[in-house]
């Protein structure tokens, strides 16, 4: 059985409030970058590209953001590509109807679209869950365009589950033939110290079979984003004693193949993920023997940074892939590919010849995977 969590960042269009919180979130990194391109002194044409790419960015050139809608025939249906910026004119002066359409979300590139589909076809799991993606509808949409024709055993089962977060993500779970979801549990509803709900997004548990009736539980989640709010910390705190709870009521009830996947969003020293992390009996794969990924290129190769995946794949870590003991002996490999992320700045990693820039990026999170003898 292998099995991959991937917080994809939507399959075919993002919310513009989540767009504008990734290029807050970047902005340093890239005055950072910037700065190191104008310091050099024989400067490449790539680096002009990049530098201009880094300037549009950061404000100082706004001319690809003009406001523009366009309507295209996209396998029978009509789609709407819109820029970043809001309409404010009328469709007519002699008419009181408002002839502009706002739309909520941004369309992503189709190089990105591809990148995402490279991913998890080079990956290939027999159980695949995505965070944030956006509908049933754009996942279908996603399976049918792409990925059944690129994989040569396609997923058979497809379930979209939507949570408290009302921006398009949601989670999506795919399986092969050889695997069924018998029961699936919902965390939504729970309520947190004040009765709102205590996740932002949701949390699930499923009950997954094998063809040969063996029984894995599987628990996706995605807590809240790392703040500098001790209240909203502490509300993670909570939010990580709930799954770790969960977690210890299915040992309890004698299950012993139990996964926790998906994304923490705080690195693994952090003290609010203590309860998941540090007082149940979960094993991080990437800890496993078996756990390869591309090392960062040169020296870096050797670096260990604090909060990184491991030494040599010092990208922050906000997604995990944690199993039971029982599972965790039973690994046959794991790894990570994060081909597909644009780096913000040295170290740097090997890349497809297809990312050749931040926008066609698949996704800012790796995809993590294992596979295991049942």
């Amino acid at each position: 059985m292998k099995i991959a969590t991937y917080n994809i960042q939507n399959l075919f269009h993002r919310d513009k409030s989540l767009s504008k919180e990734r290029r807050l979130e970047r902005q340093d990194d890239w005055n950072e970058e910037l700065e190191i391109l104008f310091a050099k002194k024989n400067k490449a044409e790539q680096d002009y590209i990049r530098m201009r790419e880094l300037a549009m960015l950061l404000g100082f050139n706004k001319s690809p953001f003009e406001p523009y809608l366009s309507i295209r025939n996209l396998e029978g249906e009509l789609v709407v590509e819109t820029s970043s910026l809001d309409f404010e004119n009328k469709a007519s002066e002699l008419s009181d109807w408002n002839g502009w359409i706002r739309l909520a979300t941004n369309p992503l590139t189709k190089n990105a679209i591809r990148n995402k589909v490279k991913v998890i076809v080079d990956t290939n799991a027999d159980i695949l869950f995505l965070q944030e993606v956006e509908n049933r509808k754009s996942l279908l949409q996603f399976n049918t365009s792409f990925l059944i024709n690129e994989m040569e055993n396609p997923y058979a089962e497809i379930i979209y589950m939507d949570g408290n977060e009302t921006r398009g993500l949601g989670m999506g779970i795919l399986l092969k033939k050889q695997f069924r979801i018998t029961a699936i549990r919902s965390f939504a509803n729970e309520r947190d110290l004040d009765e709102e709900p205590l996740f932002n997004g949701n949390v699930l548990q499923f009950k997954i079979t094998n063809s040969k009736d063996i029984e894995v539980y599987i628990i996706s989640c995605q807590l809240s984003p790392e703040s500098e709010n001790l209240k909203l910390e502490n509300k993670r705190k909570r939010q990580a004693a709930k799954i770790a709870e969960i977690y210890k009521d299915l040992q309890t009830q004698g299950h012993k193949n139990i996964i926790i996947l998906g994304n923490l969003n705080a690195p693994c020293y952090s003290k609010y993920l203590t309860p998941i992390l540090k007082d149940t009996s979960l094993k991080d794969i990437v800890k496993h023997d078996t756990f390869e990924a591309d090392l960062d290129l040169g020296d870096h190769s050797g670096y260990y940074r604090m909060g990184g995946y491991r030494k040599g794949v010092n990208i922050k870590q906000k997604d995990y892939l944690l199993l039971s003991p029982s599972l965790f002996k039973i690994v046959n490999s794991s790894g990570l590919n994060r081909k597909a992320i644009w780096p913000s700045k040295i170290p740097k990693w090997n890349l497809y010849k297809s990312v050749t820039n931040e926008i066609d990026a698949a996704s800012a999170h790796p995809l993590i995977w294992t596979e295991i003898s049942l």
